[in-house]
């Protein structure tokens, strides 16, 4: 068996003579952070999980690999030798932001019971009334009550967009393939593609608002050294599945609005940080159940498995889930996305300093959000939250 010492200095050979570019290589050294100082990216990281697992003689279990394990050379030899290593566990629902619902500690009993009747029943009875539609392609027609929900819920992100110094563009329905390739989606996700349908297709519906915006700034210096836009519009993935038990948490076409920041790296963290407290704080006002949690899903480029690892080690990515059952079954409505430099070099946007810029983006998916409001606060809008009717959202 390896002990620490041993493992540490085959760890330092290989990622010295494997993984560091030759320039730096010789300054690595046992404490060096290999994340935080990018010694290691989606690809590396993959071949390091390998080196390990050869060096050790067993698998290494995906819930121990974190940053915690893998912050240095000396930290992965402590750790898989003589230590315990850290594994990700499971967000506890209790631990969740917004208001809790009477009678919700006793799932088990008939409180609970009466929440999952009241949760049903509400959504039936919008799609009674037909507030909510559901068309045959998967898309979510919202009329009424539930569309002045969802406007409210659009013109207040707006208005911190605007705060935080976005400027509102507007794109068009569709996206040339050629962007989406460029952007790594259609490598990634091609089974999400959904085509315009017309002959000799060069362009397909938008899977997401942001890819439109990075062709506007590609192959050039960002002017200021930094671009914030924000943007609503429809988007469109093959994941709609009319025979599910939910299929309106699922839709095949949805209404996202984004805010994009593309510059450095300092500025796409300070975004994500800020919109996060801002829709922590906004979630207390709404009295909504939910939680911000790290994602894994890979975002962009065929490296899934080594973006998806590395989401979870730095994070780069958070989701925002919104309660829909009083069993704690949620849906994501929001997610904080950091992309680092993949869509800098991928479109070939350069800061002032010459290097690639950073991005990131933030999206929130107005339908999940009201479905979350209805299935929490029911469909009487006298019962609604007070910082919704003063609004005028609605006429009561």
């Amino acid at each position: 068996m390896l002990t620490a010492r041993e493992l540490e200095q085959r760890l330092l050979r290989f990622v010295r003579e494997r993984l560091a570019e030759s320039e730096v290589a010789n300054l690595i050294t046992v404490d060096t952070r290999l994340f935080e100082d990018r010694v290691i990216d989606s690809l590396k990281v993959l071949e390091l999980i390998a080196f390990l697992q050869s060096a050790l003689g067993r698998k290494i279990p995906d819930a121990q690999i974190v940053l915690a394990n893998f912050r240095s050379i000396a930290t992965i030899a402590r750790v898989f030798t003589n230590g315990e290593p850290v594994a990700i566990k499971r967000v506890r629902r209790s631990s969740a932001i917004g208001g809790r619902g009477k009678g919700e500690e006793g799932r088990g009993g008939t409180d609970a019971a009466n929440l999952r009747a009241h949760a049903k029943s509400a959504l039936a009875d919008m799609l009674a009334r037909r507030d909510l539609e559901i068309t045959p392609e998967g898309g979510l027609i919202v009329r009424g009550p539930a569309a002045s929900l969802r406007d409210y819920f659009d013109s207040t992100v707006y208005g911190w967009a605007l705060e935080i110094g976005a400027t509102e563009e507007t794109f068009p329905a569709e996206i040339p393939l050629a962007t989406l390739g460029r952007a790594g989606f259609t490598t990634a996700f091609p089974q999400k593609l959904v085509f315009t349908g017309k002959p000799d297709d060069d362009a397909a519906l938008p899977p997401a608002v942001c890819y439109h915006h990075y062709p506007s700034v590609s192959d050039s210096t960002l002017e200021g050294g930094e671009s914030i836009v924000t943007a609503i519009g429809r988007c469109y993935r093959k994941e709609f599945d009319a025979s599910s038990e939910h299929p309106i948490e699922r839709l095949a076409a949805f209404t996202m609005r984004e805010i994009i920041a593309v510059g450095d790296a300092a500025l796409v963290a300070k975004l994500r940080n800020e919109l996060m407290v801002r829709v922590r704080l906004w979630l207390n006002e709404l009295g909504l159940r939910g939680h911000i949690e790290v994602a894994s899903d890979p975002f962009f480029t065929s490296e899934a498995r080594g973006r998806m690892l590395m989401q979870q080690m730095l994070p780069l990515k958070y989701e925002l889930r919104l309660r829909v059952a009083p069993d704690g079954r949620s849906v994501a409505a929001a997610s904080f996305n950091n992309h680092e430099q993949h869509f800098g070099k991928a479109f070939s946007i350069l800061l002032p300093s010459g290097e690639h810029a950073h991005s990131g983006c933030v999206a929130f998916g107005w339908e999940r959000w009201v479905i979350a409001f209805v299935n929490q606060h029911g469909t009487d809008e006298e019962s609604w939250p007070d910082v919704v009717r003063s609004k005028n959202v609605v006429n009561v």
